[in-house]
């Protein structure tokens, strides 16, 4: 009687698995038959059932049904807004239980392929409405789906930039230079969300540092290190340099021109000019030699306009003739200097409003109209 009761027993127990296993089985079949709902239902008793709750096949379906109600026509209602980290957390809990080779753990990374763009869809329907909140969520969510992806973490770097959440942006920007997103733009967008804040000048150039190793071009970069080296008293040591690099490397433009702006800012007008005649020698096609020596051959004409706005009458009847005709030597010469500039880069702002100053000194006037209506207001 005992052996009998045993085997009765024994067939409940197989009952109850077979009817918790029917339970992911009809899960899966409602989920074929696109009635999320009752699948739903079916996979959420599954994942609770002491007999299905450490099954891969559980954890899997879990995730694919809660993922299939993003977005649904019908059962979209049965989704919130925390479905995407339910469907993540469901993936990694089948990695977990099957390993990445397993029969279900080897379709995760396609089903995680697809929930990244889910999220990342949402993430910039929030952006685009300008719920920077809610699209920050949604980045962090993608970045979480797609670790190595650098799009979502780029995106709340804007988002939180727009937010004016410079602290944030700039840890989106280390998290983008952590994983091998080192752009020019990264380093130079970090550098002045840190001026926003006010970081102290040495976490400053310890960026300005770690750029210009990615990036040893960088005429940008390069200049922002100059301008910390003089406001921290450090000039010699920025001109020891960039001799040392021009010495290395003679027929690198931006070096020259980068010379240029230091002694510039130091006062050496002839040495600064020098140097961006050299740059423009070394490459035709140098933007920043170009423009700056525009630059300087305008401010000596407007020296010499000053100078002879300032006179008396009668010191004017002598000597200003002579000084208006030195200033309209300057603007002349300033003239293809802009105009190369603009060549190179044909929507430059600073280089419209120049030409338009000097075509409007030279009396040319419909030069200065057609340039004007280039100029964004």
């Amino acid at each position: 009687m005992k052996k009998i009761l045993m085997t009765a027993m024994a067939a409940v127990s197989v009952q109850v698995a077979v009817a918790q296993n029917s339970a992911v089985n009809s899960a899966v079949l409602n989920h074929k038959n696109g009635t999320l709902d009752k699948a739903l239902a079916d996979i959420n008793k599954a994942t609770e059932h002491q007999k299905t709750k450490d099954k891969a096949k559980t954890w899997f379906y879990h995730g694919v049904i809660n993922q299939d109600l993003i977005g649904h026509p019908i059962y979209g209602k049965l989704a919130t807004e925390k479905t995407p980290e339910t469907a993540l957390a469901s993936f990694k809990k089948t990695i977990e239980l099957d390993g990445e080779g397993g029969q279900f753990g080897k379709m995760v990374p396609e089903r995680m392929e697809i929930l990244y763009g889910q999220v990342l869809n949402q993430a910039v329907e929030f952006h685009n409405s300008q719920d920077w909140d809610n699209a920050i969520a949604k980045y962090d969510m993608a970045s979480q789906i797609n670790p190595t992806d650098t799009t979502a973490v780029l995106y709340a770097a804007y988002a939180s930039t727009a937010k004016q959440d410079y602290a944030s942006a700039v840890k989106y920007y280390d998290k983008l230079i952590s994983i091998g997103h080192t752009t020019e733009d990264v380093y130079k967008n970090k550098i002045q969300l840190q001026q926003a804040i006010e970081a102290s000048d040495e976490e400053v150039m310890a960026s300005i540092a770690a750029g210009l190793e990615k990036h040893p071009n960088s005429v940008y970069l390069m200049q922002e290190e100059l301008r910390y080296y003089l406001k921290n008293d450090r000039a010699e040591e920025a001109m020891a340099k960039l001799d040392k690099a021009i010495e290395a490397d003679p027929k690198n433009a931006s070096l020259y021109a980068v010379r240029g702006n230091l002694q510039e800012r130091k006062g050496n007008i002839d040495a600064a000019y020098s140097n961006y005649k050299k740059a423009v020698e070394v490459d035709p096609n140098n933007f920043d030699g170009f423009f700056n020596l525009g630059v300087l051959e305008y401010n000596k004409g407007s020296e010499y306009n000053n100078k002879a706005a300032k006179m008396d009458y009668a010191t004017y009847k002598k000597q200003g003739p002579a000084l208006e005709k030195q200033a309209q030597k300057h603007y002349e010469a300033s003239l293809p200097y802009f105009e190369k500039a603009l060549e190179i880069q044909p929507e430059d702002q600073a280089t419209l409003a120049n030409l338009q100053r000097v075509y409007t000194r030279l009396k040319r006037t419909a030069d200065a109209e057609r340039i004007g209506k280039k100029l964004k207001n």
